[in-house]
This record gives C-alpha cells, structure tokens and sequence, in this order.
C-alpha cells in the first residue's frame, strides 16, 4: 500500500503583544477569518493523498475562537493545541513554529508518510501546485526563495544569500526528521540570538548537503499584517 503524505500546518490564531506591535479583539477576528478563508481554500486544492495536522500555538480549545466559521472549518482537520512546556510564546516566530513541529512530531509517527510538507497555515493557496510537485519530488528537499510581488504592482525581491523561504517546502520523510533533530539542537541559540528560521533551514540544507529541487514561485497569496500602509493593496502580495 503506497505511503501518504503529511501537511503539517502551524497556526497562531490569537498571537501575543510583542515588541511594539499589540493585538485586540478586532485584530483576532479579522486574522480568524482570514484563516477561515485559507483553510477552505486549502481542502480545495489538495490532493486527496495528503493528510493535513494544525497545530495552534496561541489557545487552548476552538471555544476561545469567535468566527462559527472558522470553528465549523477546523472542525474538518485533525487539530492539536500547542502546551506551554514548548515555549507557545517565544519572541522568535521561526522558533515557535518550529516548537509546533516538534511537538507534532512528537505525537505522530512520521514513518509512515513519504513527503512531509511544512506550511504556514494563513496563505491562501490558489491551486494544487506545491502539492503536485511534492508529490513528483524526485529529490530530498523541495524549497523556494520566491520574490513579493504586491496588488499595486510593487515588487519587493526577497533576501537570497543565507535564507530559504520556509512559508511552503517540502522533504522526505527520513530528511523531515534529520531537519526536526539539526533544528532541536539549535533551538536555544535560534531563540538567543533571535536567528531567524528561513536561516536555519538554509543551514540544514547546506550543512548536510541535501539534494533538493527550487519553486520559482509558490502561488500563495500573503496577507502582510507588520505593514504600517494604510492601503489594502500595499498589505497582499503574491509569492
């Protein structure tokens, strides 16, 4: 019986205040329906081969969440909620998510998938691609470094040197789990010195010398909520 494939999801509904950016209630139902929106959009397009885990790293239950919508969605994936004693609060964003990773590993035996994809859960897919070339990969890894290409035309081109985009990429089971183990061992000083997560996997990649195939383009649509503009536009880009 041929292998499935895992999508690992990370979600932070409900995030914490950090440096000078704070969160109200308005904040939360907005990014709750943003993530109604993608996560739909996801049981569109993925195949049908794939299994799909959320891990949520901000609540303890779908009671703490307002949208009906979102809770009705959710209630359509296998769901797991984030304990404390994996940092659920780190200041380093790659770190938290990569703690969700953890902990799904943790929980699940990887074993048994073949491809194993790591996927920031609020981005809007608009079609199977990334699946379908997962599900081609011939080798290891399958990364990006995609440019930002904004709603009014702008494009922002994205930092190359030391960086792999970690939004969407995908691995074979055995080097999903050689990542987990390069990365657990790194957590601390990740945290410390606030290294960001797109440069630890750079890392793994280029320390263990991983065969991997690059995306051009991912064809995800991204919703900038760090963005001081006041215009709609300047906030959504495609990667």
């Amino acid at each position: 019986m041929e292998k499935k494939n895992l999508i690992f999801a990370s979600a932070s509904f409900h995030p914490w205040n950090r440096n000078k950016l704070k969160f109200k209630k308005k904040d939360f139902v907005s990014r709750e329906h943003f993530y109604w929106v993608c996560l739909e959009q996801l049981l569109r397009v993925v195949p049908k081969n794939f299994e799909i885990y959320i891990v949520e790293n901000t609540i303890k239950s779908l009671e703490d969440l307002y949208s009906e919508k979102l809770i009705s969605c959710l209630n359509k994936f296998n769901i797991m909620f984030l304990p404390k004693n994996y940092k659920t609060h780190s200041p380093n964003i790659g770190v938290s998510e990569l703690n969700q990773l953890f902990y799904l590993n943790d929980q699940i035996n990887f074993e048994k998938y073949n491809n194993i994809c790591y996927f920031s859960s609020r981005r809007f897919i608009t079609n199977p691609y990334v699946f379908e070339k997962t599900l081609n990969l011939k080798k290891n890894a399958l990364i990006s470094n995609p440019d930002f290409i904004y709603l009014n035309g702008k494009v922002l081109e994205s930092e190359k040197k030391g960086m792999f985009n970690d939004m969407f990429f995908s691995m074979k089971s055995k080097t999903m789990q050689e990542y987990i183990l390069f990365s657990k061992k790194r957590i601390d000083y990740l945290e410390k010195n606030m290294i960001n997560s797109e440069s630890n996997l750079y890392d793994f990649i280029n320390e263990f010398k991983v065969p991997y195939e690059e995306l051009p383009n991912l064809g995800f649509l991204r919703y900038d909520y760090y963005s001081k503009s006041k215009n709609e536009n300047e906030k959504y880009h495609f990667v």
